[in-house]
C-alpha cells in the first residue's frame, strides 16, 4: 500500500510539473516533434530543442517546460535513429560530412517547418545537449535569424571568436573535461575570463557556467541549468523570465523507486519461498569464464551491417553465444531449464513492461520500441533469452561473489569487443543500459525467483533486455 501511495503521489506531482503548459505531438519535416506552449501566454518566439546521442525529446522535457512557461513556443524533436524516429542515422558518425551533416540538415528542416506553426513570432533560438551541441552550433551558421544558442555539455570545434554571436555553454560540475572546453571557447573572447562570467566583443556575447553537483544527464534536470537557459533566451528575446521551473528529477526518481519496491510484495502472490537449490561449487569458475573467448570472437567477426543496421546482429550473436555456452555446461553438470510457470511470467511482464517501462517512457526517456525497433527486439531475443536463462540458472546456484562475476564478466567482454570493433562501438550505450537493467529488473527478478523458478524469470528477463536495448540504442545504418 505504501509503494502504491508513493507511486500515485509521484505521478500526481509529475503531472503538476506540466501545469500551465500544453504539449502536442506532430510530425514536422518527416520528424517526430513535440510542441510545447504556454496556456497563459499566446504565441511567442520559437525555440528548437535537440537531444544528445541515445537520447530523446522526453529527456529534454524539463527544459521544454521551463521555456514554454516563459512564453516560448518550443519544438523538441527526435534525431534520426533516436526515440520515436525509426529512420536510421546514416553516414560516418566520426565525419563532419557524414552523420553530422545529415543531422544539421534535419535540424534546419525542423526549424523551418516549426516557423509556420500558429503563434510563432520573432527569431529562433537553438538548444542542444551533448552530440546536439555541435549540430545546433553548425545549424546556427546556416540560419540567418538565430537569436541565441545554448550548448549543454558541449563539445564542438565549430565555435569561433565570431560565431555563434550569442552563446551560452552549460556544463555539469562533474564534467571536468567539458568544462575545460567551455572555458576555452570563452577565452576566444577574453583570455582572462572565468567560469560564470559573461563576456562580450562587439556583437558577440558569450557565457560559460557549471551546474552544481551534476553530471552528463543530471545537468538536464538541474534547476541551475533551467534558470540559466530560460534567462539567456528570454534576455535575447527582450522578454521577462516568468513561470516556475519544473522539478521533475526528484519525483521521477521517487516514482521509479516506488515501482521497483512494489514488486517485492507483489511477488508474494506466487506462494511461499522455494528451497534454494544446491550450489555449483568449484564448477562455477569454468561456467563463468568459458563463454568469454567464443562470445568475444563472435561479436567481432559477425558482419557489422547485419540487418542493414550496425551493432544489433553482433549483440544478438554475443548474448546468444554466451548463453549457449553456459547452458551447455550447466546441462553437462545436471542443471537444466525447468518447465516455465505462466503466473510468474505474467506478473513480471505486466510489471516490467506494462507499468515500469511505460512510466519511464512517459516521464524520463524513450523506452518503448516502435516501428522497425519491434523487429529488432524479436531478433535480439534470439540471443538475450538464452543469455538471461543461463544467467538465472547460474545465479540461483551461486554465492554473491560468483553472482557478481556472472553480471560483470559479460559487460567487460562486451566492452572489449566494442574497443576492437568500431562498428559495434557505436552501440556503447548498451553498457549503461545493461547495468541499469540488472539493477532494476535483475533485483525484481530475484524476488520472483525465490517463489518461482530460474527458467521462468530468465525467459522474462531475456524479453525485457531485448525490449530495453531495442528501445534505447540508436539506429545507425550500415
Amino acid at each position: 500500500m505504501a509503494a502504491v501511495l508513493v507511486a500515485v503521489l509521484s505521478v500526481v506531482m509529475l503531472e503538476r510539473q506540466r501545469d500551465g503548459v500544453s504539449s502536442e505531438r506532430m510530425t514536422l519535416a518527416s520528424t517526430p516533434v513535440t510542441v510545447w506552449r504556454s496556456n497563459e501566454i499566446e504565441g511567442g518566439p520559437l525555440v528548437v530543442v535537440a537531444h544528445g546521442y541515445a537520447g530523446s525529446r522526453q529527456m529534454m522535457q524539463p527544459i521544454s517546460i521551463a521555456l514554454a512557461r516563459a512564453g516560448f513556443v518550443v519544438a523538441a524533436f527526435d534525431f534520426l535513429g533516436h526515440g520515436r524516429n525509426t529512420d536510421p542515422m546514416t553516414g560516418d558518425v566520426a565525419s563532419l560530412e557524414g552523420a553530422t551533416a545529415r543531422l544539421v540538415e534535419q535540424t534546419i528542416a525542423v526549424a523551418q517547418a516549426a516557423r509556420d506553426l500558429p503563434g510563432v513570432t520573432g527569431p529562433i533560438s537553438l538548444v542542444g545537449h551533448s552530440m546536439a551541441t555541435d549540430v545546433v552550433i553548425r545549424t546556427a551558421e546556416r540560419i540567418d535569424d538565430v537569436a541565441a544558442v545554448v550548448a549543454i555539455s558541449m563539445y564542438s570545434d565549430a565555435v569561433t571568436p565570431n560565431s555563434p554571436e550569442r552563446l551560452l555553454i552549460v556544463s555539469g560540475a562533474r564534467e571536468g573535461r567539458l568544462r575545460d572546453v567551455a572555458l576555452g571557447r570563452l577565452h576566444q573572447i577574453d583570455t582572462e575570463a572565468i567560469e560564470g562570467e559573461t563576456v562580450t566583443n562587439g556583437a558577440v556575447v558569450r557565457r560559460a557556467v557549471a551546474a552544481p553537483s551534476v553530471g552528463h544527464v543530471g545537468v538536464l534536470y538541474s534547476q541551475f541549468t533551467l534558470t540559466e537557459v530560460r534567462d539567456w533566451i528570454a534576455a535575447t528575446a527582450g522578454s521577462k523570465s516568468v513561470g516556475p521551473l519544473p522539478h521533475i528529477a526528484p519525483w521521477l526518481l521517487t516514482l521509479l523507486i516506488s515501482l521497483v519496491v512494489l514488486m517485492w510484495p507483489l511477488s508474494n502472490a506466487l506462494g511461499p519461498p522455494l528451497v534454494r537449490p544446491a550450489q555449483l561449487g568449484r564448477r562455477i569458475i569454468l561456467i563463468l569464464v568459458a563463454p568469454i573467448a567464443p562470445a568475444l570472437l563472435a561479436a567481432i567477426v559477425i558482419l557489422p551491417g547485419m540487418g542493414g543496421l550496425f551493432a544489433f546482429g553482433a549483440l544478438t550473436v554475443f548474448t546468444g553465444t554466451w548463453g549457449a555456452v553456459q547452458l551447455a555446461l550447466l546441462w553437462r553438470v545436471g542443471v537444466r531449464p525447468a518447465r516455465i510457470r505462466p503466473r510468474a511470467i505474467a506478473l513480471m511482464l505486466v510489471w516490467g513492461l506494462g507499468i515500469f517501462a511505460l512510466a519511464l517512457n512517459h516521464y524520463g526517456a524513450a523506452f518503448v520500441p516502435t516501428g522497425r525497433r519491434l523487429g529488432i527486439m524479436l531478433m535480439l531475443m534470439l540471443g538475450t533469452v538464452p543469455f538471461c536463462v543461463a544467467d538465472a540458472l547460474v545465479v540461483a546456484r551461486s554465492g554473491w561473489i560468483a553472482s557478481l562475476g556472472q553480471r560483470i564478466l559479460p559487460l567487460l567482454t562486451l566492452l572489449c569487443a566494442m574497443l576492437v570493433s568500431t562498428e559495434l562501438g557505436i552501440a556503447f550505450t548498451v553498457l549503461p543500459v545493461m547495468v541499469l537493467f540488472w539493477m532494476v529488473y535483475g533485483l525484481a527478478g530475484g524476488w520472483v525467483q525465490k517463489r518461482s523458478d530460474p527458467t521462468s524469470v530468465g525467459f522474462v528477463l531475456g524479453v525485457i533486455l531485448a525490449w530495453s536495448v531495442a528501445a534505447s540504442t540508436p539506429l545507425v545504418a550500415s
